[in-house]
């Protein structure tokens, strides 16, 4: 495990990071510049870069999973070697901030990620530890995705909901919207073309949602999708002065006249109890049903 982002204060998570990983039946390896921090209280860019470049060198690791989000990948993300991610795939999982090196790495590298709960993150549930061990440690295709039956954060105010009915297929893109949204413009801009984009974000003002989402329809980046579905966006219907109407009005108003199937509430992103999503392959959304099919496997082995 390596942090790319915001730096990791709290020596207990190399213990919540052990749990995780041996629970998957792995071997916890904790990267040399983990706990370090300099400027802008993480480790050095060129710190960041060699514990990523030798884990994805080193043939005894497996997966390379980020301790936890918050900000830094865009201070590193031009300069990560993808020529050598490419010749030597691993599994690379993280969400939030390493959306941005998601995007690069299918743009750059032409790989699968893993949008899915980082090993360092405190309450990491059974729900959440079991969506990621089929997800990076089975060979057959997740199938069908579930959100938790009990307990799941998400049901109160994020319901399963159709914005737009309608069916869909297409390979698996998106994350974190506002890493989406910094990566207009660059070369690792995403690519939503004939895709099932999913996008989720946290603690952000329904019209702050908005505008992002306009500003994709604006570049033509929800029009050439083929469907979309609307992962968890904790923390976003807060009542404000500043927005005049709710999330869910919010994606009606931008996503459900785009004529493709649109569904929203499925258990990805910023809650206790995550599923875990590979990014890149191919899968089938039924926004009527409330559905969303991973038709094939992230991993290969």
């Amino acid at each position: 495990m390596l942090d790319l982002s915001t730096a990791v204060y709290d020596p207990a998570v190399a213990d919540r990071v052990a749990a995780v990983i041996q629970a998957l039946g792995l071997v916890p390896v904790l990267s040399p510049h983990l706990f370090d921090r300099s400027r802008a209280f993480k480790a050095s860019v060129q710190e960041r870069l060699s514990d990523l470049h030798g884990f994805i060198t080193d043939p005894a690791i497996r997966g390379v999973f980020c301790a936890r989000g918050g900000y830094g990948i865009s201070e590193i993300v031009d300069r990560v070697d993808y020529d050598l991610i490419r010749r030597n795939p691993k599994i690379f999982l993280g969400f939030s901030d390493p959306t941005l090196l998601h995007l690069a790495i299918a743009r750059k590298a032409g790989l699968v990620a893993f949008h899915g709960r980082m090993p360092g993150l405190a309450k990491f549930t059974p729900f959440s530890l079991e969506a990621l061990r089929r997800a990076v440690c089975a060979p057959e295709p997740l199938g069908l995705l579930s959100n938790p039956e009990e307990g799941n954060l998400l049901r109160p105010n994020y319901p399963l909901r159709t914005i737009a009915p309608g069916q869909a297929g297409g390979r698996l893109v998106g994350g974190n919207l506002s890493m989406i949204m910094a990566a207009m413009g660059t070369p690792w801009e995403i690519d939503t073309r004939g895709a099932i984009l999913m996008v989720e974000d946290v603690d952000e003002a329904p019209y702050a949602i908005a505008r992002m989402l306009w500003t994709l329809r604006h570049a033509g980046k929800l029009q050439t999708a083929a469907g979309i579905v609307v992962g968890a966006c904790a923390g976003c219907d807060k009542p404000s002065d500043a927005s005049p109407y709710g999330l869910n009005e919010v994606f009606d108003l931008v996503l459900g006249d785009l004529g493709i199937p649109v569904f929203s509430g499925l258990a990805l992103g910023h809650t206790d109890e995550t599923l875990t999503l590979p990014l890149g392959v191919e899968a089938h959304l039924d926004a009527t049903a409330h559905t969303l099919t991973v038709l094939e496997s992230g991993v290969v082995g």
